[in-house]
């Protein structure tokens, strides 16, 4: 780097290098003459050890510049576009005068104009993070608060769960139909539940470092002017008259602040371990939706709503339906209940969701307490029966959508029959030999899958299967067929999609959708195979959606 002629350039740049920690090199800046009220007492060029080959330059303020200056992180970085870093191509020289323009266009001078100070406003949680991150101590005997419901529309008093030994607070009662499930899969995070009070407060506009509450008596303040008088009573006494933590939670859809008041009791959050919280001071505190329409849709998918009313029946656990059923928990669907009599086995372990550690266990079993765990928006209830005896026992009275991936034909009749009797939605899905096409069939309450006596599955196929494919492929059984987790996304995506489509109400009509590959595919996995009549469009494409009436 030549620093002699950065400095000329640069007359700001002050080239009289300086040590840091970790082996990085500063160079300090000179500051202008700031406007009252705008200054700050350093900033400096840092250079990371491993620049320019390993690491970005940054520029560095002084931390007296933290939560007062917006776009300072917590270590006084200036977040701003400026070293494009070591994959561009840039010359080291170069990414610095980049850093060393963008401070000026970007920052100094937006920031002593005044054209920065409504910046707080634009990511107010990222600073109130910052506030979180500098309050936390190892005796705090709550780290954060999940909320699983809409904010109120009028400030409220009610009773939340503080869940040892992981120390969170969730905002709900002990029977919202998502408590149960977020608390399981906390797992040994959650054995112990203590009741707290929570002054829940809606708010129209974001706090920033200048409007945060900042002492008790702040908040207090606010709580005389948002509560009623009964409900501050109830606020500050519990009715079980004995000591219980408090939370003041202040959101809305987009931001929350939380703070646990002063002179709550000590709290056991390990094995001899007491946390108590400050005699005087509120502690800041993380708030995180945990709500469907958030961690499922980003509050971007009104859909969701529907979907947690939803009941799917989902027939087989296999390569196909279990992750078909990780996809419709992700999507938000409320209650599946999952049938397969099978056990895993090691022939199945490239291409079912489940892994090695599951191999001997209910297909079912295993891919509930999975998805269950890892998605407490959807509740899977499996039955480790097969898929005929389930509807022999039992009706769709309560049941939105068949969903049958088993292949079978028996269990296609078996559904055609029940479906007589209460008629839902119902979505077929298979795949042929080595995934060289894939097949969803769409059929809205009242249309059967069976014509007469006819089942359909080989004649809606895209080629015409010689038996020695079927015969030569090795597997757990004669009809077992070889194909990579890779090959089979296509039909997962393809199921997972149209059943959504069907439940969110947009497939009105008896469809069937074809994934479909070319011939250069059908090549490459068995001579002298054609696509039939209809598929020979996708003859020449490595593959493509293909959609036909149902007949």
């Amino acid at each position: 780097m030549d620093l002699l002629q950065l400095g000329v350039e640069f007359p700001q740049l002050i080239t009289d290098p300086k040590s840091r920690d970790r082996g990085a090199t500063a160079f300090r800046l000179q500051l202008p003459v700031f406007p009252r009220g705008r200054e700050f007492v350093w900033a400096e060029l840092l250079l990371p050890r491993g620049f320019p080959e390993h690491a970005t330059a940054k520029i560095i303020l002084s931390p007296d510049a933290v939560l007062r200056i917006p776009h300072v992180e917590d270590t006084g970085a200036l977040c701003i576009d400026g070293d494009p870093g070591p994959a561009r191509g840039y010359s080291a020289d170069d990414r610095i005068r980049l850093l060393l323009i963008a401070y000026q266009e970007q920052f100094l001078g937006p920031w002593l104009s005044g054209k920065l100070d409504g910046d707080f406003e634009k990511e107010p949680m990222n600073y109130w993070l910052i506030k979180v991150g500098r309050a936390r101590s190892p005796r705090d005997p709550v780290l954060g608060v999940w909320t699983v419901d809409e904010c109120p529309s009028r400030p409220t008093v009610r009773e939340g769960l503080l869940i040892l030994p992981g120390q969170i607070v969730i905002v709900a009662s002990d029977d919202h139909p998502t408590t149960s499930r977020i608390i399981n899969s906390l797992g040994a995070n959650a054995t112990q539940r203590i009741r707290l009070l929570i002054a829940d407060i809606p708010i129209s506009h974001t706090f920033t470092p200048s409007t945060w509450p900042r002492s008790a008596t702040d908040i207090d303040r606010l709580l005389t002017g948002r509560l009623r008088a009964s409900q501050r009573e109830q606020f500050q006494r519990h009715p079980r008259r004995r000591a219980v933590h408090r939370i003041v939670l202040l959101r809305n859809s987009t931001f929350g602040f939380a703070y646990l008041l002063p002179g709550g009791p000590a709290t056991v959050v390990g094995a001899r371990k007491r946390a108590y919280p400050s005699l005087t001071t509120p502690l800041p505190l993380r708030v995180t939706r945990r709500d469907p329409s958030w961690t499922v849709g980003r509050d971007q998918h009104p859909e969701v709503v529907h979907r947690q009313e939803q009941h799917v029946l989902v027939l087989g656990a296999g390569a196909l339906g279990s992750p078909v059923v990780d996809h419709l928990a992700k999507a938000g669907v409320g209650f599946i209940t999952l049938i397969d009599a099978d056990n895993l086995v090691a022939a199945n372990l490239s291409r079912h969701l489940l892994g090695a550690e599951s191999i001997g266990q209910s297909k079912a079993e295993a891919v509930a307490k999975r998805v269950n765990l890892g998605y407490p928006s959807t509740v899977i209830t499996p039955k480790n029966i097969s898929a005929e005896r389930w509807l022999q026992e039992n009706t769709l009275a309560n049941v939105d959508l068949v969903l049958d991936l088993t292949g079978e034909p028996d269990v296609r009749w078996h559904v055609d029959m029940a479906r007589k009797e209460y008629s839902c939605p119902l979505v077929i899905g298979w795949m042929e030999p080595y995934v060289a096409a894939a097949h969803v069939c769409s059929l809205p309450s009242g249309t059967p899958w069976l014509q007469g006596i006819t089942d359909l599955m080989g004649k809606l196929e895209a080629v015409t299967w010689p038996p020695e494919v079927i015969r030569q492929e090795p597997g757990c059984s004669s009809q077992f067929q070889s194909y990579t987790a890779a090959a089979a996304a296509h039909a997962v995506a393809l199921v997972a999609e149209n059943t959504l489509n069907l439940i969110d109400g947009e497939a009105p009509t008896p469809r069937v959708i074809s994934w479909v590959r070319g011939q250069h595919f059908l090549d490459k996995h068995w001579p002298s195979l054609e696509l039939r009549e209809w598929a020979k469009s996708a003859a020449h494409y490595d593959g493509i959606v293909m959609e036909r009436p149902f007949p």
